[in-house]
């Protein structure tokens, strides 16, 4: 028992002394420790003239302040378009009672539409005063910086052309009459003469009650959404008030991305007038075939 009794001690004393003496720089030195990122990545948005990439500053004090090295490499494309530098220093203020640090890195050129994705990574090299970079291996020393495709003014000729397989996603009166809002299967889209921005193509809408062909618009607008145009597939519910599909509001809309077009939701309003009961929240996909 007593043998027993020893050796516990002797465990804990030699756990207690491997933790002391891995904190013991931290613990003891309140000018000590390490820095790092908060998180591994960032996306810009597609204009951003900036980004500003917080640092996680593990040092207690630092009365003279703390510069903090860092270099620039490149992971996906060329990013020397974007960036005019390839190292920096981030300095960390006394005077700053937040303890806010940040790399701030100014962006270039990214007002002109690009159907490409660039990247780039931040690597921190060095902080002076004796203060580490990262902690162990677990540290987030380095950083991915992803500038994303950016929606030019005018969409080009092939975006969103040729044949898509149109299905409901979430409709009313359609499948609530066993059927369908926009009749699934293959449908065409063109470039609409009168807009570039905008795709034209025929449906039939409420196949279940109309028998007509409708001609159905999407536009891709400059505030980043695509937006149905008007379909009146000539119905009502009664009371002479129109049966109609009107474009969803902006901040209810789906984005669309210069880089795919292979897939989109578009988000519409169905029956606006309350013909039918509505307005009630739809969409349909598009995907290409």
């Amino acid at each position: 028992m007593k043998n027993i009794i020893k050796i516990i001690s002797l465990l804990l004393i030699v756990v207690t002394y491997s933790c002391d003496q891995t904190n013991e720089n931290f613990n003891s030195d309140p000018t000590s420790g390490w820095v790092e990122f908060f998180g591994p990545a960032t996306t810009t948005g597609q204009t951003s003239p900036s980004v500003s990439i917080p640092l996680d500053v593990r040092v207690p004090i630092y009365e003279n302040g703390l510069n903090i090295s860092y270099t620039i490499s490149a992971a996906e494309g060329d990013f020397t378009q974007f960036v005019s530098a390839s190292s920096g220093t981030a300095f960390a203020d006394p005077a700053d009672n937040t303890r806010n640090v940040s790399i701030d890195i100014p962006l270039m050129n990214m007002d002109a539409g690009r159907d490409f994705v660039t990247s780039f990574d931040i690597t921190i090299t060095s902080v002076d005063n004796g203060v580490r970079v990262g902690v162990d291996e677990n540290s987030i020393t380095t950083h991915r910086v992803t500038i994303p495709c950016s929606n030019p003014a005018v969409v080009g000729a092939d975006f969103f052309v040729g044949d898509y397989a149109i299905a409901d996603v979430a409709a009313t009166i359609g499948p609530g009459n066993g059927t369908e809002n926009f009749a699934a299967g293959t449908v065409t889209l063109a470039v609409d003469p009168t807009n570039p921005n905008r795709r034209i193509f025929s449906s039939a809408a409420l196949p279940a009650f109309n028998a007509e062909i409708e001609t159905v618009t999407i536009e891709f607008t400059t505030d980043n959404v695509v937006i149905l145009g008007d379909v009146d597939p000539s119905l009502s519910c009664g009371g002479g008030i129109p049966y109609t599909f009107t474009g969803a509001a902006v901040a209810d809309s789906s984005p669309w991305d210069i880089c795919n077009d292979t897939f989109i939701t578009v988000v519409y309003t169905e029956d606006p007038f309350g013909s039918c009961g509505g307005p009630y929240v739809s969409s349909f996909t598009l995907t290409a075939l």
